[in-house]
């Protein structure tokens, strides 16, 4: 089986999270002031340890089509020379509908029977999308990349629900409301095995990464994640600290 290592990284704080609107196609007002500091950061760190190597050389990069993803992409590859191969609305958080740029304020004096985490079948608001139907665009788009990117490192800005959609189809076990969630420009890895015969086999290397914000020496905290066994059973293991480490079960 080839394999490709799939790097997810979580776009920096936001200008619509700062100003507390919906940052949705119409909402995205781009990175706050600190998210393009974040980003600088993340620059640095890969310009000193690059995400790519001899074994999974660097195959690309994507993006979502919202200007915060975008924005990080561009501040992030830019100082190593590389620059974006794409951009897709599957890579976005859940389109949120009719409450797209208004306030969060207004979203819970409006909104507030509907509990998209309680039930994931139903869309976040009118014309908005469901857990359901944003994760499975997310799996889908991922796994076309994969297999385009065999035996190569691929980088893809995007957003948290995207990456909890991850954790969730590909270890089998739902991170909605368990307190999972990526730090901005936090760095999740995966490692994709595929095959010929539709054979496909996700690792996860490490989860939300943000080191290179904390000033640490590469370490993350540890969080309970699942994995799938080589035998296809779920298993319940802990995510090691340090970010090359794997899952142990």
């Amino acid at each position: 089986m080839a394999a490709t290592r799939l790097v997810l990284v979580r776009h920096g704080a936001s200008r619509s999270t700062e100003i507390q609107i919906v940052g949705g196609h119409l909402g995205c007002r781009g990175l706050s002031v600190e998210g393009v500091f974040q980003s600088e950061r993340l620059s640095r760190r890969w310009l000193h340890n690059p995400p790519f190597d001899m074994q999974f050389p660097y195959g690309g990069a994507y993006s979502s089509v919202m200007r915060r993803s975008q924005e990080t992409a561009v501040i992030v590859l830019s100082p190593m020379g590389l620059s974006l191969d794409g951009s897709s609305c599957d890579l976005c958080e859940v389109h949120p509908g009719v409450t797209d740029a208004i306030t969060w304020k207004e979203v819970s004096e409006k909104y507030q029977g509907r509990d998209m985490l309680a039930d994931p079948s139903i869309p976040i608001a009118l014309g908005g999308e469901s857990w359901n139907q944003m994760s499975l665009r997310v799996v889908d788009f991922f796994s076309r990349i994969v297999y385009r990117h065999r035996g190569q490192t691929v980088i893809a800005f995007t957003h948290n629900g995207v990456i909890d959609a991850t954790l969730e189809r590909w270890l089998r076990g739902s991170p909605r409301g368990v307190g999972l969630g990526s730090e901005p420009t936090g760095i999740t890895t995966w490692i994709v095995e595929t095959g010929g015969n539709g054979e496909f086999r996700p690792t996860l290397v490490s989860y939300n990464d943000f080191s290179h914000l904390d000033g640490s020496t590469g370490q993350t905290p540890s969080v309970k994640v699942w994995k799938n066994s080589a035998n296809g059973e779920d298993v319940t293991g802990v995510l090691a600290s340090h970010p090359q480490d794997r899952l142990t079960s």
